[in-house]
């Protein structure tokens, strides 16, 4: 696994595409494994800052929970319809996907300084909610994958730690 700045020196192009489709809207969905082994899906806000992918969350949230329990987790940037394969109809490289995916795990940031810096940024969004300030985590990425709807069908490309950019067509 990786954090985001290695992925992103290792294939610039499709970090900054990943990066654009979750940057399209504010909210994204995560998966977690719950106590039984099923999944969970819950809403987040990840944010891209200081070359890492980070979540926060709610202590003492099932996700928190969840993550605790077992770090792996995915995250899936929203999709709108009125989004899909219109900003990228030839599914170019750097443009954004319609869909994006991380996989890796959730790790806590301990260092107080980080952690410092990722909260005033929040606080500056005004995406803080009331109470408790939340748990801090970033991303250890070992798996991305964007779709991208073009005219002529899909674009899917995919990457994993210590393996090449994989391009596929579907028809």
């Amino acid at each position: 696994m990786v954090a985001w700045d290695a992925f992103a020196a290792a294939e610039p192009a499709f970090a900054a595409s990943v990066m654009a489709a979750f940057g399209a809207d504010r909210h994204a969905l995560l998966a977690t494994l719950r106590c039984d082994g099923a999944p969970r899906i819950s809403g987040v806000e990840p944010v891209f800052h200081a070359s890492d992918l980070w979540l926060f969350v709610m202590p003492g949230s099932v996700k928190s929970a969840d993550l605790r329990r077992d770090p792996r987790c995915a995250l899936h940037s929203a999709t709108s319809e009125r989004r899909c394969g219109r900003h990228n109809p030839t599914g170019a490289a750097g443009a954004a996907a319609d869909d994006a995916k991380v996989s890796g795990r959730a790790v806590a940031v301990t260092d107080p300084a980080a952690a410092a810096g990722f909260l005033e940024l929040l606080r500056g969004r005004a995406a803080l909610p009331p109470g408790p300030g939340p748990e801090l985590l970033r991303l250890d990425i070992a798996e991305v994958a964007t779709v991208c709807a073009t005219e002529r069908g899909a674009v899917v490309r995919s990457w994993r730690a210590g393996e090449p950019l994989r391009v596929r067509h579907r028809s």
